[in-house]
């Protein structure tokens, strides 16, 4: 199944619909049955307990005939407003965020993926060749060990993810190394962290009408034009034990709006982002 955290950005136009397949972040199932709603309310009341941290991440697209492009400045608006949505639903929830981070642009791409793109930096600025990995954010002010840190973080929880299940009470192996624990942990002060990211991706001008790119690909997978030429923007909510190294819960979603227009919102609309986990 093709995940938002291995997108080959190699062939230009297959991106959007990489990034349109919303099943892959594996999101826990909306069942209630007694069982899993007391599983939930569990864990609603560990999250009060102590306060938690939240990482983020945004990676935004600029699909191109040619070298993909990655909106450096949007990428990093839309990390710091997707923190902002989901610390904003926690605290509404009673839960205290203690600490936030956004060490990365792009964060849970490989170094093969981002060093095949372009970035533009600014809005309307002249794309260059991406030669950084990792892309550090605006903020991050981490030193080289802190960041393989958090960039093994994201490894981790590639793989982890795919093996979420229906149960709640199922939990994944993060498979985090205990070096890495113990720097993220200190880092962000919590034993308890939500990861969140927010990608989009969205066609050029020119890539809309070089529909003939496609090739053999479409004729390979039976893609239309059509399919693979719509803009995305989804989000991903993770949960993260750091004290049992484990994946608690996974959330999927469409983002509202227009996560590409500048100046980039705030906040985003994200309708019942932590159903189930809490009621909506």
């Amino acid at each position: 199944m093709t995940s938002l955290f291995n997108i080959s950005s190699a062939k230009a136009l297959t991106l959007p619909l990489a990034l349109a397949a919303m099943t892959v972040f594996s999101g826990c199932a909306t069942t209630t049955s007694p069982e899993v709603r007391s599983a939930y309310d569990k864990t609603q009341q560990n999250l009060k307990s102590q306060p938690v941290s939240i990482i983020s991440d945004g990676c935004l697209i600029r699909i191109e005939n040619g070298n993909n492009d990655i909106m450096y400045q949007q990428s990093n608006s839309a990390s710091l407003a997707m923190a902002q949505t989901v610390k904003s639903k926690l605290v509404e929830k009673g839960v205290k965020v203690n600490h936030i981070s956004s060490p990365f642009i792009c964060g849970s791409r490989t170094k093969e993926i981002l060093t095949k793109m372009d970035v533009v930096l600014t809005d309307g600025a002249k794309e260059q060749p991406n030669t950084a990995y990792p892309i550090l954010s605006s903020t991050n002010t981490f030193d080289s060990v802190t960041n393989k840190a958090y960039q093994d973080l994201y490894k981790a929880l590639i793989v982890s993810r795919k093996a979420v299940s229906d149960d709640p009470t199922d939990y994944p192996d993060l498979l985090l190394d205990s070096k890495s624990l113990q720097v993220i942990k200190k880092i962000e002060g919590a034993e308890k962290i939500f990861v969140v990211l927010a990608d989009g991706a969205q066609p050029s001008v020119g890539a809309r009408v070089a529909t003939g790119a496609i090739g053999m690909l479409g004729m390979i997978t039976g893609i239309s034009n059509m399919d693979i030429l719509v803009k995305s923007q989804n989000y991903g909510i993770y949960l993260i034990d750091l004290e049992t190294n484990q994946l608690k819960w996974s959330k999927v979603g469409d983002i509202e709006g227009n996560i590409f227009k500048m100046p980039v919102d705030s906040s985003y609309v994200l309708p019942k982002m932590l159903d189930p986990l809490y009621a909506e």
